[in-house]
C-alpha cells in the first residue's frame, strides 16, 4: 500500500509550481502579461495548494500521534502522548476551519481548553491504550466524512483538464520552436532492443512529420498521466484513513493494535504528505 502510494503522489506542490510557471510563461508568449483570467486562475491555485499543504500537516501530526501510541502500548509514555495528541487536536482544528467550518473535533477526542499559549491536555493515564485509540478514532471519523465528500475534494483538486490545457499548451508551444529535443523519448524507445539515437536526431525529427505528431501526443499523454496522480493520491489517502479506522474498531473488538498495518498505511500518507508541501524557494 506504501508503496502505490508513492508510485502515484506524482503530482502535488511541485506539479503545481509548474502549472505557475506554464501559466506565466504562456501569457509572455502570447503577447500578454498582465492577464486577468491568469491573475485570477493563478490565484485559486494558490488557495487549492494553501489547503492541500494543510491536509499534508495534518498527516503529519496524525502520524506522530501513532508514533507517540506506540510508545505508550509499549511503555510508560503518557507525556509523550499527550504532546502528540495536542498537536493532533491543533491540526485537525486548521483543516476543519480550512475545508468545512461548520464541523467539530468531538470533545471526548480532545478533552482541551485552547489558549493563547496553545492546546492544555487534561491528565492521561499511563497505558490507557484504549482511551487513547478512541480519541484518535474520534478524529479520524470527524475528518473522513469530510474529505470523502466530493464539495472537499474539489476545493483541493484542480480541473485536470483545465491544467492539462495549460501545461500540455506551453510545451506543445516550446517543442514546436525547436527548444525540447524528442531524443530521450526515442533513445527510451529504443533501448529495450539495444538501439539509440544519431548525433543529429533532432534534425531528422524536425523533417518528419510523423515522428514530430508522435512527441507531441507523448507530451499530451504524459501531463495527463502526471495530472491523474494527485486524484489518486488523495483518494487513496482517505483509502489508507478508512483502514486506520477498521484497525481501532479491531482494538474495541479485544484484537490487539497491529501496528505494523499502521506503520505501513501512514509511510504511504507520509509520502503523500511530504509531497504537499510548498517546494523551497518557490
Amino acid at each position: 500500500a506504501a508503496a502505490q502510494m508513492e508510485q502515484n503522489a506524482t503530482l502535488t506542490a511541485a506539479q503545481y509550481t509548474a502549472l505557475k510557471e506554464a501559466v506565466v510563461f504562456g501569457d509572455g508568449f502570447a503577447g500578454l502579461p498582465d492577464n486577468p483570467a491568469s491573475k485570477s486562475f493563478l490565484a485559486h491555485e494558490s488557495s487549492i495548494q494553501t489547503k492541500l499543504a494543510v491536509y499534508g500537516k495534518w498527516l503529519e501530526s496524525l502520524s506522530s500521534a501513532y508514533a507517540a501510541l506506540g510508545d505508550l502500548w509499549g511503555y510508560d509514555a503518557a507525556g509523550s502522548f499527550a504532546a502528540a495528541s495536542g498537536t493532533l487536536c491543533g491540526s485537525t482544528s486548521d483543516l476543519i476551519k480550512t475545508l468545512s467550518p461548520d464541523a467539530a473535533i468531538p470533545a471526548a477526542a480532545c478533552p482541551t481548553v485552547q489558549t493563547a499559549g496553545g492546546w492544555v491536555l487534561g491528565a492521561v493515564q499511563a497505558g490507557e491504550v484504549t482511551d487513547e485509540s478512541d480519541k484518535i478514532e474520534a478524529i479520524l471519523k470527524t475528518m473522513v466524512p469530510i474529505l470523502s465528500d466530493p464539495n472537499t475534494r474539489s476545493l483541493i483538486i484542480l480541473n485536470n483538464q483545465l491544467v492539462q490545457d495549460q501545461i500540455s499548451g506551453t510545451a506543445q508551444n516550446l517543442y514546436a520552436t525547436g527548444v525540447y529535443s524528442c531524443a530521450p523519448l526515442l533513445n527510451d524507445l529504443g533501448t529495450p532492443l539495444g538501439l539509440k539515437t544519431v548525433d543529429d536526431v533532432d534534425s531528422v525529427v524536425a523533417k518528419n512529420h510523423n515522428i514530430k505528431s508522435g512527441c507531441r501526443n507523448y507530451i499530451s499523454v504524459a501531463v495527463a498521466d502526471n495530472l491523474d496522480g494527485i486524484g489518486k493520491s488523495y483518494d487513496k489517502s482517505v483509502e489508507g484513513l478508512n483502514r486506520l479506522i477498521k484497525l481501532h474498531d479491531d482494538l474495541k473488538a479485544g484484537k490487539p493494535l497491529d501496528f505494523d498495518s499502521i506503520n505501513a498505511i501512514l509511510a504511504g500518507l507520509q509520502t503523500f504528505a511530504a509531497k504537499l508541501q510548498p517546494q523551497k524557494g518557490k
